[in-house]
């Protein structure tokens, strides 16, 4: 039998007859109670550090996301239209990159919206992205 196994019908225990050891045969008959995951650490909270998103930051980061995926940068141009409580940046390059800005299955622009929206929700702002042809 398994270690103490006799007395298993007892009280449901396998008691073994040598130490258990763990993964690099380190022992874990060793380990004292309130040590590992059940201890409590005490973390130092920061203060939340003001927010450094601006309107022409989030127009910046766009120009640069969106230069950054079509084959001619330099026709990528980016403008803000202010609509009733929503600001809409506007993506204008040319027609054969819109593609790779919208991405396979639109999962790009939405990416950059994500990050738009949540971004200028930071500093209060409701915010989207769009391409135009």
């Amino acid at each position: 039998m398994f270690g103490s196994q006799a007395n298993a019908g007892t009280d449901d225990q396998v008691v073994p007859d040598a130490p258990v050891r763990g993964s690099g045969d380190s022992d874990l008959d060793a380990i004292q109670p309130g040590e590992g995951a059940d201890q409590a650490e005490e973390v130092e909270v920061q203060e939340s550090v003001p927010s450094k998103v601006t309107r022409q930051g989030l127009e910046d980061f766009v120009l640069y996301v969106a230069r950054a995926l079509v084959d001619n940068p330099d026709t990528v141009t980016v403008s803000t239209l202010e609509k009733e409580r929503l600001s809409v940046i506007q993506i204008r390059c040319d027609k054969p990159d819109i593609g790779k800005i919208i991405g396979k299955s639109g999962k790009t622009i939405a990416a950059l919206r994500l990050l738009v929206s949540g971004a200028g929700g930071r500093i209060g702002l409701r915010m989207t992205v769009d391409v135009l042809d």
